[in-house]
């Protein structure tokens, strides 16, 4: 039972007023008098109007009294909230990022805050148990794609499970997927209806979802707090020595005034650095570290509370030096090595095919065949192929045919567990058809229109592992993937059948390899959204992996493990990453114990921290279910406004309100005459 309009209590004044008025009314006696008395009339009425009299029992009174009530009550437009009988109720839950958000409550008291989520979860529970107590109950939520946790559930027990169980998801929700299952589920059924609960922050999406039953929104209420994030946060070699480090944030926040906000640097759980930055209403604040020392881990921390935690934390890797170590295979190619220098890299060059010479290092003076198969047991090489160089290496490129020898052994293993860049090689060729330069979004052609450029003979075979991102007409011309969790791009022509070494967008080319390649060097492995896919690099030899969290967001609220994705051969080198943000470590095991520990930063939705944003679902009701559910609702109108067009529609309370006025209007002559029932 609900009460749309406490205004018109008001109107309950008349009440005491019929009262006042019967106190007030003239009283008279019946008596039989001579004729000549008649004179005294006047002076009897007044004698009649004796005020404050001693109410009595009469049945005109109460009738009046009954008409005003009903009026009053007529005029508070009262309903009864009812299902409207559905049998079948489909109620999709937003678990979106932002509704982890903490929540001033309605009328709560200093501290007793509450997220949406869970107030959301309470709001579910009382309208399953009230308007849905008859029907069958579908939930659903928004998570990466659309969660369906029951399905035409009648068992209540195992509905107020589901509801216990819904967690907020931090990565972009799946609003314009779930409200499309949710219309399907529904299209079919015309004794069924939709309820949507969310906190009204709901991704812009200019076409509405069609609904062929009623479809309604509940909304969650309660003051937000403010919220400070940090949007942006970096590391990197100061002076491009290595030695020291500088770092730089970017803090925004939401709040209607100005405010302030520490903010803490840790680099591998020491504390390095801490600010107070001023924020300004709607605008960005800038702050700088420098000098910081190597660290592998830093972490930025906003020390102050919000109501939005998944943005109070962000994360960087140290690489533990400034420059790539490439090792370069090559006949002799100046222009590439040059490159290659000039984008930063720590060249080693080993000269194969007889050439002789090396930057730096070791070399080959002969071309020779064979050397020992990986796995022999025996770390010795063939006299002409010399050893792997030591330390380790960031990026090995093959330029030309190589010797058979690179391609077993220790080089064999070397290629497999190193990001690999061939240029040209052995397989069968064909003549270029010429045509336009066709080139696909990939970081390997920021910057590039390959205009121009003149090629000969093409390598006429494709690596399983990756696809065209350079194309010559219908010819593909640069190949990129990965191949065992590491970078693989292939030049399908040699740099000799080609101009461009001597074309002005080479060295850009060389550096956008480099840097795509080398990009996930180190322990760590960067930062991504939550439910994102990621390229591991996973060990040929492991056995068993897991997602571990270390810190942050991921360690208070997250799972203890996150169980990774396997696929026929093992374990999938591309992994769906965890959906709390934070900081994991994807740890591998191999047979013998050992364990190798890669970092990775998992973000939020930058988007649901923008919790001043209130914008609803965007749906519509077409057909049958749009006469009974209220017609047209372009933004998603809310539950009370359908049940109140639906009382105020077929309501009886307007008769009664007039039936009660021509009851008063009929006995006023009889009030008037003095005399009642």
């Amino acid at each position: 039972m609900g009460i749309q309009s406490w205004m018109s209590l008001w109107f309950g004044l008349t009440l005491p007023a019929i009262m006042l008025m019967y106190m007030f009314k003239r009283k008279y006696v019946d008596t039989t008098v001579p004729s000549h008395l008649l004179w005294e009339r006047v002076l009897k009425n007044l004698e009649a109007n004796r005020p404050w009299q001693k109410l009595q029992n009469r049945l005109l009174l109460w009738l009046q009294l009954l008409a005003a009530a009903l009026m009053v009550f007529a005029l508070m437009q009262p309903f009864m909230q009812v299902s409207g009988g559905s049998a079948h109720i489909v109620i999709v839950a937003d678990t979106s990022g932002s509704m982890s958000a903490q929540m001033q409550t309605e009328g709560s008291g200093e501290g007793e805050d509450s997220s949406r989520l869970e107030q959301m979860k309470e709001r579910l529970k009382a309208y399953v148990r009230d308007q849905g107590r008859r029907s069958e109950i579908t939930l659903l939520s928004t998570g990466s794609s659309p969660v369906t946790h029951v399905s035409h559930e009648s068992d209540r027990g195992a509905i107020d499970e589901a509801i216990e169980a819904l967690h907020p998801y931090y990565g972009t929700a799946s609003y314009r997927e779930t409200l499309s299952l949710a219309a399907a589920l529904t299209r079919e059924e015309p004794d069924a209806e939709v309820v949507i609960f969310t906190d009204s922050h709901w991704r812009q999406d200019p076409v509405p979802i069609a609904f062929q039953v009623p479809v309604s929104v509940e909304t969650i209420q309660g003051a937000a707090k403010h919220n400070a994030s940090i949007e942006q946060f970096g590391v990197s070699p100061k002076g491009g020595t290595g030695s020291s480090y500088e770092g730089v944030a970017v803090v925004s926040s939401n709040a209607e005034g100005a405010s302030s906000v520490e903010v803490n640097l840790y680099g591998d759980s020491q504390l390095l650095a801490s600010r107070v930055v001023e924020l300004e209403p709607k605008k960005k604040a800038t702050a700088s570290f420098s000098d910081l020392p190597f660290a592998e881990v830093y972490r930025l921390e906003l020390a102050s509370e919000d109501g939005y935690a998944a943005d109070n934390e962000s994360f960087a890797f140290g690489t533990g030096r400034s420059s790539a170590r490439v090792l370069l295979l090559t006949s002799g190619n100046l222009f590439l090595e040059k490159a290659l220098q000039l984008s930063g890299a720590e060249v080693t060059r080993i000269a194969v095919n007889g050439s002789a010479g090396n930057q730096g290092d070791q070399a080959s003076e002969g071309s020779g065949k064979g050397g020992l198969s990986e796995g022999s047991g025996d770390d010795r090489t063939e006299p002409d192929i010399p050893p792997v160089p030591d330390g380790e290496f960031d990026l090995l490129v093959m330029d030309g045919s190589i010797p058979a020898g690179f391609t077993q052994g220790k080089w064999a293993e070397l290629a497999r567990q190193t990001p690999l860049w061939t240029i040209g090689g052995d397989g069968p060729k064909v003549g270029s058809q010429g045509g336009r330069p066709v080139l696909a979004q990939h970081p390997l052609t920021s910057y590039l229109t390959m205009s121009g450029v003149y090629f000969g003979k093409l390598i006429d075979q494709r690596p399983a592992w990756g696809e065209p991102v350079i194309r010559l007409g219908d010819q593909p011309l640069v190949y990129a993937g990965v191949a065992e969790g590491r970078p693989r791009l292939s030049f399908q022509f040699l740099l000799q059948d080609s101009d461009l070494p001597l074309s002005p967008e080479f060295p850009v080319l060389v550096n956008n390899a480099l840097d795509w390649m080398t990009s996930g060097s180190g322990t760590g492995l960067g930062r991504f959204l939550a439910g994102a896919q990621a390229d591991i690099p996973v060990a040929a030899d492991a056995v068993s992996a897991k997602w571990v969290p270390k810190s942050g967001l991921a360690l208070a609220d997250g799972p203890d493990t996150v169980e990774v994705q396997r696929s026929e051969s093992g374990i999938s080198t591309v992994q769906t990453v965890p959906d709390v943000p934070g900081l994991y470590a994807f740890e591998q095991q191999n047979e013998a114990g050992e364990t190798t520990s890669y970092w990775l930063a998992v973000t939020a939705d930058p988007y649901e921290a923008d919790l001043s944003t209130t914008q609803g679902p965007a749906v519509s009701q077409t057909g049958s279910g749009a006469a009974s559910g209220g017609g047209d609702q372009g933004s998603g109108a809310s539950a009370a406004e359908q049940r109140r067009a639906a009382s105020q529609a077929g309501s009886l309370m307007p008769w009664l309100a007039a039936l009660a006025l021509a009851v008063i209007a009929a006995e006023w002559g009889v009030y008037q005459r003095g005399r009642s029932i």
